[in-house]
């Protein structure tokens, strides 16, 4: 196989899975003149997304539950967040990554702990997945978060995910009023998901409940890979929201909203059926996180490199990489 063929099954193999986000790119590499070359530019928009789960990275979990209120919201909040706690344990494998806060131990001195902890422990290389459930409130000033004792403010927790040096975070904050954190929350490297679009909607928001079903549900997988990304998660979520407003014939009082880094390539959870892997996929993405390792040094050595030296090294890494995951898909397939 040539090496344009090969680029050329790696672009269609990554297109499929990452098609919402490069589709808007793919017409400027019209440009470009040589079936290679066109080849290894439209590989090079995938590389950012290859390197997402870096090598030897890890991915941590941080899952609170505020103050119910009552009862009812009490035991809802409850039993959300152990699911979400079950969840992210079923996809790391474990739960040594996992950081579960409820009930009365979830306070604001717990919750600013567990944070000042995780920017001891995380990495640049590492990603955080953070979930906030709950009520929120905004007075028209600031946003906090409904907390056992003294509630944690917008601002204070802003600075505390912020410390995290994790490269890549996920942050959804399921509580009424929580769309009053979407431009404070911002940060490069961070997906921001919130319930409600502005301060202003302040009842008890749904989000949590199908955020929650969503990380364990087929029918939010919908390329069927086993994975469910963030975007896959926020789109079920968003769907399943308004509909529940529909079936009712009650006009909505939340719309869920997005911002930040593509949702795209943030892996939210992993279903039951894809956590084992074999001996053979473990090899296989160890040999793909050691490529994706040469990728990104050649990457911070551009600037030094002639451009078709560049190119060229860029391409022999690119060749690798479109046959290791062509590999993996297989062992996938025969699962």
């Amino acid at each position: 196989m040539g090496a344009a063929a090969v680029l050329g099954a790696a672009v269609r193999i990554l297109a499929r899975r990452f098609e919402g986000l490069v589709r808007p790119f793919v017409g400027l590499v019209r440009r470009f003149a040589g079936p290679v070359r066109r080849c290894v530019v439209l590989a090079l928009l995938f590389v950012p997304l290859w390197l997402a789960p870096a090598a030897n990275a890890e991915l941590y979990y941080l899952i609170v539950g505020g103050l119910g209120g009552e009862p009812a919201y009490a035991n809802r909040f409850l039993a959300q967040t152990e699911t979400l706690a079950d969840a992210a344990a079923r996809s790391l494998g474990d739960d040594a990554r996992v950081t579960l806060l409820n009930g009365e131990d979830a306070t604001r001195e717990a919750l600013t702990e567990a944070l000042q902890g995780l920017a001891e422990t995380v990495t640049p290389a590492d990603t955080l997945a953070v979930f906030l459930v709950g009520h929120g409130t905004y007075d028209g000033f600031a946003y906090k978060y409904n907390l056992p004792g003294r509630d944690l403010d917008g601002e204070e927790l802003a600075e505390l995910l912020g410390a995290v040096p994790a490269g890549r975070q996920l942050v959804v904050n399921t509580t009424s009023a929580s769309g009053a954190v979407l431009e404070s929350w911002a940060k490069d490297g961070r997906t921001l998901i919130t319930a409600t679009r502005s301060g202003g909607e302040r009842n008890a928001t749904r989000f949590a409940e199908h955020w929650t079903a969503a990380l364990s549900s087929e029918s939010a997988d919908t390329n069927r890979n086993g994975i469910i990304t963030a975007q896959e998660a926020y789109d079920y979520t968003e769907r399943m929201v308004a509909e529940s407003y529909e079936n009712e014939g009650t006009l909505a009082t939340e719309h869920p909203q997005l911002t930040g880094e593509p949702a795209e390539s943030f892996t939210a959870a992993r279903l039951a059926a894809r956590v084992a892997l074999t001996q053979e996929l473990e090899r296989l993405f160890a040999e793909l996180d050691g490529l994706e390792g040469q990728v990104q040094a050649l990457r911070t050595r551009r600037s030094e490199m002639d451009s078709d030296v560049y190119l060229n090294e860029l391409q022999a890494l690119l060749l690798e990489l479109a046959l290791v995951q062509q590999r993996i898909d297989d062992a996938r397939a025969e699962e």
